[in-house]
């Protein structure tokens, strides 16, 4: 039985740079933070007010690509993080706008000559000048989505007994992370392949540890009654464990 994202969220902590950086080579057994790996929902901590400046395609560990946002106005707020360039950019109803880091006492402070952007924690304050100051709050599990999307990953799919989390793509990239985020393994030579039936099956093998993940196109609801894409199974360490999962891009 699959556990509802709120549920396995009172039972985990998120490691955002767990599921965010694929950057090891071949496969590695890590101990790692525990990750809330169904809906991913411990508060995300604000970008960083003074960010260190990393490589072109990497973020500090700890920092999403990108965050979700619902605010109490009904607007779901998609926020890019430019930290190399120590901004961020939303994307509103009237289009997408880029904000400067600014200095602020607390939390990280975001602003141009008409929005205010202040992120605390899990919350927000959305200033729009000629408006009222609007309250949001992150969406973890839709921040990690969009985060995965934003790397290129093609699947995404979380289950439960124990927890886990797969991430399959880029390329032959397949990420593994099981045991309550206890215990992840990368992959970077997975191969995938289409069965008669159409599921997309992706096999890797490195020393003794193997992984086969089959991906089927079908309606797929937790408990929680969260609805998903295609139906998961995967093989591992002499387990077969099911899950849902969300095809994210092209692969």
């Amino acid at each position: 039985m699959m556990t509802s994202p709120k549920l396995l969220s009172r039972l985990w902590l998120v490691s955002c740079a767990g599921i965010a950086l694929l950057a090891t080579l071949g496969c590695q057994r890590k101990e790692v933070p525990a990750v809330d790996t169904a809906t991913d929902a411990k508060p995300a901590a604000s970008v960083p007010a003074t960010a260190p400046t990393p490589a072109a395609d990497e973020v500090p560990a700890g920092v999403l690509r990108v965050y979700v946002w619902h605010c109490v106005d009904g607007q779901t707020l998609v926020m890019r993080n430019l930290v190399r360039e120590q901004a961020i950019a939303i994307d509103f109803h009237d289009g997408t706008r880029r904000l400067d880091q600014t200095v602020s006492a607390s939390g990280a402070r975001y602003a141009d000559s008409v929005v205010v952007f202040w992120t605390k924690g899990s919350t927000a304050t959305l200033e729009r000048q000629g408006a009222s100051p609007v309250q949001c709050e992150e969406r973890r599990a839709d921040s990690l989505r969009e985060d995965a999307r934003a790397r290129g990953v093609v699947y995404r799919a979380l289950g439960n007994e124990p927890g886990w989390v797969l991430e399959a793509g880029p390329a032959g990239r397949l990420s593994w992370t099981t045991n309550f985020g206890q215990d992840r393994f990368d992959f970077e030579q997975a191969q995938a392949a289409i069965a008669p039936d159409g599921t997309t099956v992706y096999t890797a093998q490195q020393g003794e540890v193997s992984i086969r993940a089959s991906i089927k196109a079908e309606r797929c609801v937790d408990d929680g009654e969260v609805e998903f894409d295609h139906v998961v199974t995967v093989e591992s360490g002499g387990q077969t464990l099911r899950g849902c999962g969300t095809r994210l891009n092209p692969g």
